[in-house]
């Protein structure tokens, strides 16, 4: 655990310390300032009572799902493909650590920057409820269905990095692969808890309007787990050929 944490802390700094965790993180707050300016804006302009959760958090979080889908996939890139190309990996495997240490602390470490740049999103529920009373309850549902969704996206990210030392295939195939992932559910013929629990945007939309479902994050514990085990055994394999 000592080791994962180490490694998670390095990649975190690592984050910090280069143009891409700053370039990301403007991005999402570019995108998410937008979105809540202009959802906003044309509720008001209804003359409607607005619910800042299901109305303007729900709206916001629904697309930051969407947006993730190409952002997490350059930091999954980041941390395995990069290291692959540059040799770092080899620093890894010579180490007195197991496979399933480096992945967890891969994860940990993309995982560590999407809860600190979450932890700023608050900046919007916190406006919202200088005007309104929201319903902190589903607003907390929402925020943990947006951190969950990156979760998903983060451990099959890592994956696809993991089968490849090239930064650019890396991150096109785990873009592809995600949303081939997800339109994998309306294959005709498919059986129906397979289409449930592969969607994990639409779960992720259920939590943002506050349907808490211990299945729903059953289901999301268990796409993370599944790869991140298939991630282990990727770089199991690439250990010993090192």
């Amino acid at each position: 655990m000592k080791a994962a944490l180490t490694i998670a802390q390095r990649d975190f700094r690592g984050f910090l310390g280069t143009p891409v965790g700053w370039i990301a993180a403007c991005i999402l707050f570019l995108v998410s300032g937008l979105l809540f300016t202009i959802v906003t804006n044309q509720l008001l302009m209804r003359g409607e009572a607005v619910d800042p959760v299901a109305d303007i958090m729900g709206s916001l979080i629904g697309f930051l799902n969407y947006i993730n889908i190409f952002v997490v996939p350059i930091f999954t890139m980041r941390v395995m493909s990069e290291e692959l190309a540059q040799g770092t990996f080899r620093l890894h495997a010579g180490a007195p650590i197991t496979s399933g240490a480096i992945i967890a602390g891969k994860f940990l470490g993309i995982m560590l920057y999407f809860a600190v740049i979450g932890v700023l999103l608050l900046i919007y529920p916190l406006y919202a409820a200088v005007f309104a009373e929201p319903d902190y309850k589903v607003m907390a549902a929402g925020f943990s269905g947006l951190l969950l969704n990156i979760a998903a996206i983060v451990a099959i990210g890592i994956f696809v990095a993991s089968l490849t030392q090239n930064a650019v295939i890396s991150y096109l195939g785990s873009v592809f692969f995600i949303i081939l992932f997800l339109f994998s559910a309306y294959i005709k013929g498919v059986p129906e808890w397979y289409q449930r629990s592969v969607n994990i945007l639409e779960l992720g939309n259920e939590l943002s309007r506050g349907i808490l479902k211990t299945s729903s994050v059953a289901i999301y514990l268990a796409i993370v787990a599944t790869f991140l085990f298939l991630s282990r055994l990727v770089v199991e394999t690439k250990r010993w050929r090192v």
